[in-house]
């Protein structure tokens, strides 16, 4: 499984963080390490090489490790700590440019579910995008009351051969954020199936769910309906889960 190390100047910061990805990311195999601040007890800003260089060798004796750094020092840090470690050693290290704290959560989750160390990257790395799509609307997106019972609604047309369709609707209070998010595509990553959704409601396009910036890409809130078709040999035992959890309003 992939570590993720937090480069911060602040220690309270990367902490701070660290706590929000475990709120998400409970696997006790996933490895969280933070490097930040100064001092004998961590209380100045700033970052120390030596420490980045101490938890990377800590971290790559069990496999490939992400960095989210905060600032461009820590950056510095960083690439000073991997000129002190040797080839075999640096070769497990991806170094991203995601926002921190955005950036860290999205990956945690994603490595989360035993993702590789490129899939983990990339996901960070679109991190920023579910909130400049909320905030800004369609035009920043880069290339690439509630009912009382939540309601899964049947499918308005058949399924094309090979596909499962299923029509729900959203009512969770804030819609598809950060947890809930988080929850559906766990329930995905483990079938051997391929989920698009498409949010009806807000006229969306067809998004292809590969992780959790992918499902609040979608921008579902209370209310809206999507639709969901799956592929592959367990599509609809996974659409059967999203199901619950879209009656069970996601636990709510």
């Amino acid at each position: 499984m992939v570590s993720i190390l937090l480069v911060s100047h602040s220690f309270q910061l990367a902490s701070g963080t660290a706590e929000l990805m475990r709120q998400m990311a409970t696997s006790e195999n996933l490895k969280i390490r933070v490097a930040a601040g100064i001092g004998d007890e961590h209380e100045a800003i700033g970052t120390n090489a030596v420490e980045i260089m101490e938890a990377l060798t800590e971290l790559t004796a069990d496999g490939e490790v992400l960095v989210l750094m905060d600032l461009g020092s820590a950056v510095l840090s960083t690439e000073m700590a991997l000129q002190m470690l040797d080839e075999e050693t640096t070769a497990k290290v991806r170094m991203c440019p995601a926002p921190f704290v955005e950036g860290a959560i999205a990956a945690g989750v994603q490595a989360n579910m035993g993702s590789s160390l490129q899939e983990v990257y990339d996901e960070a790395l679109n991190a920023l995008e579910a909130k400049r799509k909320q905030i800004l609307g369609e035009d920043a997106a880069q290339p690439e009351a509630a009912e009382a019972v939540p309601q899964v609604i049947a499918a308005e047309s058949p399924a094309a051969d090979g596909e499962a369709v299923l029509r729900v609707k959203v009512t969770n209070a804030s819609g598809l954020h950060a947890r809930p998010a988080a929850t559906f595509i766990q329930t995905v990553k483990k079938h051997d199936a391929k989920l698009s959704v498409t949010n009806v409601t807000e006229n969306g396009s067809e998004v292809a769910i590969k992780g959790m910036i992918s499902v609040m890409m979608l921008g579902a809130k209370q209310g809206d309906e999507l639709i969901l078709k799956a592929t592959g040999p367990a599509r609809q035992e996974m659409l059967d889960e999203l199901a619950g959890l879209f009656r069970d309003n996601f636990g709510e």
